[in-house]
């Protein structure tokens, strides 16, 4: 039986950091998932003078900065202003955040639609545009996401998905609510527009009266009870597309067209490595981040990746893909082993078929949509050191459950644990 774990923090932003063990995280949410090769220089130097040397690519494509001290905050902030990375408005910054698939075209429907959303959002669904209403703030969790016609990021969860469907002329624009199979079309983009906006009040509303704890996402809410609302019903209803699939596997180190994806271990990147990459580019270069611990060099067939491969993944067959890990000790208060550490050493022995995630405790930080086997710690009733593991969904019973008094270091011990845990 797994351990009981705290929940605890939110999702930070530049105006409202979450302290951890090791400091303050900043999370900075690149509009359209894009940055360009000048902010990333500048976002990097950042790291290297007021936080800890390293960037962290999160699974719903955002960039984090940690181990800030409390005295260099408000310049940090100040700094990613100037720079355009993060709003000059707190209201804005603490507004619902809008993901955005990195596959599309400067200009081009998902890009405009992106765009339209956020302003929307900014304006509509902020802490005081809400307040204004007499609504209590939606929860930091709460989030939008806008797809690209191909679906790419089908297993990125998101509160309300947004996309423009491919071959469609009256009906051009999708809307689907939580994890639901079905979805809402619409024929223009103020309609879906709108839509999206009622359903995240209607959400905001509901929350407010649900007996026990309130729900921060919209999934939990739908559970009990559905919008009425005549957005809804004028749309034309449907059921998902049979056999559709996250296209998230396929997006792996290599070319794809003319773009490059370059990965970073366990989506973590080295802030002398991303600024040595960026003073190397063009400053307008774009440099879109991806939900796969990875980046989308824009129309860069031209130039030349680093090949260092000790801080970039730059071949699909690397065996750094097929795994990744929370933060884990010593960085978080709660995690019972070094999940990134203990990642890296299984992952020459993780087949080519397998997605592996290693978690520091139960409470399964930052697992991806895509992982097939994991494995966390836990504590027994006499506070022995557990390993667990078993496929995702099915982790109140672990598969496997074995004591471990100390992680072994080398080959040998490695290979030994992998083969108990069945991996």
């Amino acid at each position: 039986m797994a351990d009981p774990v705290k929940v605890q923090g939110w999702c930070p932003t530049a105006w409202q950091p979450m302290q951890a063990q090791d400091g303050w995280i900043v999370r900075i949410r690149p509009h359209c998932a894009s940055i360009s090769a000048a902010q990333w220089s500048i976002l990097s130097g950042l790291a290297l003078s007021h936080a800890h040397p390293q960037l962290e690519l999160t699974r719903l494509g955002n960039v984090q900065l940690r181990g800030i001290e409390d005295a260099q905050l408000t310049t940090l902030r100040s700094r990613l202003i100037d720079a355009g990375l993060v709003p000059a408005d707190a209201d804005a910054d603490l507004a619902p955040a809008v993901h955005c698939s990195p596959f599309y075209q400067a200009g081009d429907l998902t890009h405009e639609l992106a765009g339209l959303l956020s302003a929307a959002v900014a304006e509509h669904l902020s802490p005081r545009a809400l307040q204004l209403q007499g609504i209590a703030v939606l929860p930091s969790k709460f989030g939008l996401l806008v797809d690209d016609p191909a679906q790419s990021l089908a297993s990125i969860p998101a509160d309300l998905r947004l996309w423009v469907q491919p071959g469609q002329a009256e009906r051009r624009y999708g809307l689907s609510l939580g994890s639901s199979d079905n979805r809402y079309d619409y024929a223009s983009a103020a309609e879906l527009l709108d839509a999206t906006l009622q359903v995240s009040i209607w959400f905001a509303r509901q929350r407010m009266s649900a007996g026990g704890t309130q729900p921060t996402r919209l999934q939990q809410l739908l559970k009990t009870r559905q919008p009425e609302l005549s957005v809804l019903q004028i749309a034309l209803q449907q059921a998902a597309v049979p056999g559709a699939q996250a296209f998230a596997r396929l997006i792996k180190p290599g070319w794809h067209g003319h773009d490059r994806v370059i990965g970073a271990t366990l989506g973590r990147v080295d802030a002398l490595a991303m600024q040595q990459l960026a003073d190397s580019l063009p400053v307008q270069t774009e440099i879109r981040v991806t939900p796969w611990r990875s980046l989308l060099l824009i129309g860069h067939e031209h130039q030349a990746v680093p090949p260092n491969t000790v801080h970039w993944i730059t071949d699909a067959a690397d065996a750094r893909n097929r795994v990744s890990a929370c933060t884990g000790s010593p960085r978080c208060t709660q995690a019972l082993i070094p999940a990134q550490a203990l990642a890296l050493q299984f992952a020459p022995h993780t087949r080519q078929d397998m997605e592996l995630h290693i978690s520091g405790c139960p409470k399964l930080c930052a697992l991806p949509g895509d992982a097939t086997t994991v494995v966390f710690a836990s504590t027994g009733n006499t506070g022995q050191l557990l390993l667990n593991a078993g496929p995702p969904g099915r982790l109140a019973n672990p598969s496997i459950q074995i004591p471990c008094k100390a992680l072994p270091s080398e080959p040998a011990g490695i290979q030994e644990l992998i083969h108990e845990l069945s991996i």
